[in-house]
Order: C-alpha cells, then sequence, then structure tokens
C-alpha cells in the first residue's frame, strides 16, 4: 500500500544525489515538488504520468499513460476503491489473477498494479488502434479474407486461455483491440474466471447480445461452449457490420437467441455461412469447438498456434544467462543501463505485477519484441464503448 502521492521504491544511495535513470526517479516521487504536485491531482502516480482519458465506466476510468523510465505508452485503468462492491472487489481479482496467467501476444499483457489508500490502477499494454467494434461501426464489415486474419489471432488467443482453464466471459468486438500491421489483442479480464476439471458456472456475465442460449435457461453451463458462441457472434458482425439477433429489447433478443434462426447475408462465402452456423449451434455439445472451428474451411490459410510467446515470460529468470533467452538478456542490460541491477530485479520477481522493477522489465522486453523501429505511433484513440469494471 502506497500513498496517494507516490510509491515507497528503493534505489541505492536514496540519500545521495542520484546518478541512474532509476534513481532519478525514485528522487522525484519522494522529492521533486512538480512531480508531487501532478501526483496530487491525478496527473502522476508511481513512475507513471498520466495523460488524457481513454473510457470510462462505472467504477473506472482508463487513462493513457507513459512510464518515466521507458517512456512506453500505457493504458492505466484507474479504480476507486470507495465505489468498488464486493462482488466488484472479487471481479478485480479474477481479472488481475487471469492477466498474470496468460502469455499470448493477441491478448492484452498486465504490466502493473499500483494500489494507493484510495485508488486501485491496472497498467497494461496501450494498443493504438482502438476497439474492433469502433471499426466496425465507422468503416462498416470486413471484407472475408481481412476477417479471417483478425479471427485466427482472436481464436489463438481464446485457445490459449481455456488450455489455462480460463474462461473470459466477455468475448465480444469492444473487448478486441486494433494494433499495428493487423494484429488484434483480446482485453478485458473483468468477467473471467478460473474452472477446474469439468466445472460447471452459474453467473450470467458478459454482454446479452452475445450470449449462448443457455445462459437464458437459468441453469448451470460450461464456460467453453459460451466463449465459443460469443466467438461466433463476433464473426457474424465483422464479416457483416450486423448482430445475427437483432432486437430491440433484452426479452426480445432472449427469444430471437433462443428461437435461434440466422440469416447470413448473400454476400458471404459458403464456407463462412457454414462456419457460423457450426458455432452458433444450440446445443453446447454440438456447437464446434476451437479446433474444429481451425480446421474449417474457412480458416484455410491461417494458424492458431503461433501467438504463444515462447521466448520470454512475465517472470524475470532466476539462474544463470545460459538459461535465459536472447530476447531476456536483452532485457537486462537495458535495465541495467536504466540502474535496475539484476540482484534488484530477482529480489522483487515474487511480487509480479505488484513490483514497479518487474513492470519495468515486462515494458522493456514487450517493446523489445512488440514494436519494431519504423512503426511510427498514432494519435489514440478516445473510446466509443471502453469496456470497465
Amino acid at each position: 500500500m502506497v500513498g496517494d502521492k507516490g510509491i515507497t521504491l528503493n534505489a541505492n544511495n536514496n540519500n545521495q544525489q542520484p546518478g541512474t535513470p532509476y534513481e532519478k526517479s525514485v528522487h522525484n516521487l519522494h522529492h521533486d515538488q512538480k512531480w508531487q504536485e501532478e501526483a496530487s491531482v491525478g496527473k502522476r502516480v508511481a513512475l507513471y504520468r498520466l495523460q488524457g482519458e481513454l473510457g470510462r465506466g462505472n467504477f473506472s476510468t482508463v487513462k493513457l499513460g507513459t512510464h518515466e523510465l521507458t517512456k512506453e505508452r500505457v493504458a492505466v485503468k484507474i479504480l476507486d476503491k470507495s465505489k468498488l462492491t464486493p462482488k466488484a472487489k472479487k471481479m478485480l481479482a479474477k481479472e488481475i489473477s487471469s492477466m498474470e496467467s496468460v502469455h499470448h501476444k493477441n491478448i492484452i499483457r498486465l504490466f502493473e498494479v499500483v494500489e494507493t489508500y484510495t485508488k486501485l490502477h491496472l497498467v497494461m499494454e496501450f494498443v493504438n488502434g482502438g476497439e474492433l467494434y469502433h471499426r466496425l461501426t465507422t468503416d462498416g464489415k470486413m471484407k472475408e479474407p481481412e476477417a479471417k486474419l483478425a479471427f485466427a489471432q482472436i481464436l489463438s488467443a481464446v485457445k490459449h486461455i481455456h488450455e489455462r482453464n480460463i474462461i473470459h466471459r466477455d468475448i465480444k468486438a469492444e473487448n478486441v483491440f486494433c494494433g499495428p500491421r493487423g494484429i488484434v489483442k483480446l482485453g478485458d479480464f473483468g468477467f473471467s474466471t478460473k474452472v477446474s476439471g469439468g466445472e460447471e458456472l452459474k453467473t450470467f456475465c458478459g454482454s446479452p447480445p452475445y450470449a449462448a442460449p443457455e445462459l437464458f435457461k437459468d441453469d448451470s453451463y460450461s464456460g467453453p461452449p459460451v466463449d465459443i458462441w460469443a466467438l461466433g457472434v463476433l464473426l457474424f458482425f465483422m464479416l457483416t457490420g450486423q448482430m445475427p439477433f437483432p432486437a430491440d429489447s433484452i426479452a426480445g433478443l432472449k427469444r430471437s437467441i433462443l428461437l435461434g434462426v440466422i440469416t447470413a447475408p448473400a454476400h458471404l462465402s459458403l464456407p463462412a455461412r457454414t462456419l457460423i452456423r457450426a458455432i452458433l449451434r444450440q446445443n453446447p455439445s454440438e456447437r464446434y469447438t476451437i479446433d474444429q472451428i481451425s480446421s474449417a474451411e474457412w480458416m484455410n490459410g491461417t494458424s492458431i498456434n503461433g501467438g504463444l510467446c515462447e521466448s520470454w515470460t512475465l517472470t524475470p529468470t532466476i539462474g544463470t544467462e545460459k538459461e535465459m533467452s536472447k530476447e531476456e538478456k536483452a532485457a537486462r542490460e537495458r535495465l541495467e543501463s536504466l540502474g535496475i541491477k539484476a540482484e534488484q530485479l530477482e529480489a522483487e520477481i515474487g511480487k509480479g505485477a505488484r513490483s514497479p522493477l518487474v513492470a519495468t522489465y515486462r515494458i522493456v522486453i514487450h517493446r523489445l519484441l512488440a514494436i519494431p523501429n519504423n512503426v511510427q505511433p498514432t494519435k489514440p484513440q478516445k473510446s466509443r464503448a471502453c469496456a470497465l469494471l
């Protein structure tokens, strides 16, 4: 727990004139008047300077931030602790746990969790293209080749979380974010949950237009098929710019989903229509699995097995350099240049996202792998429907 004006960080010779960038940042957090003023008015927290608002929800605000040491832009989800209900706190804990457990290039990365007396900050990867929802409602439906490449990435991300027994429960266009070079990323794990074995769920979660029919039957349900159904609705939306079950009310939507009649536009190819109908089957046991979707005719030419980040992990390696990937070695060299020594980093590993040093490691290695030098940052878009707690 830290005060609202900063965070307690330890640097060598903190009482002496600071030398390295890390030591200077620690010194400024506690002694620089401008930094203190920015923190007091919500323009700075820990090692992040906060800028424009990206979105807003019932309990939270998302702001664009800049990491002081690396200058990396991040998305900072800020939650007012006094407004969080017990249910919201439980959901938040699950969200953090889920994001700490996943490791995939098509999933938004969690860098750090900063808690002050009054607020909780989730520092995450910033994707500058905005929501897929905004893209579809602004530019219209996607052409099938473009949709196929984007959908394969989302499918790969869902396969990754399901293999770790995590159910997203809120897959929708508002929670898919567009990056450079056709990259898309799945985000917002606020409704996610972890299951064990064949455990069934009972809570209705997510957005009604994406809800599977079994969610309307007031009974327990299996998690993976619910995510699969949402993928089918998302694919329909991507290819048509419309929802498969249009309705003017929740009651009408429920009737439409339970009836299960899908009218696919004539411009869709036969393989696309076949796949959508195979995903949006009423009976969860008959619904296509992720492997069946990836093997469908419409998915020819794509692969969903390339998203796992095998060369590095969210947690730094403890051991000799021989046990480290070349990416981790490069990241550690960068940390050394910032003034973060190997022994300092390794002492913080157990804290995970609660450590500013581990967060800096994550940001550095993310930059090394994710952003080519020739990609110029673009002005962030303000979300029209930012999905928040």
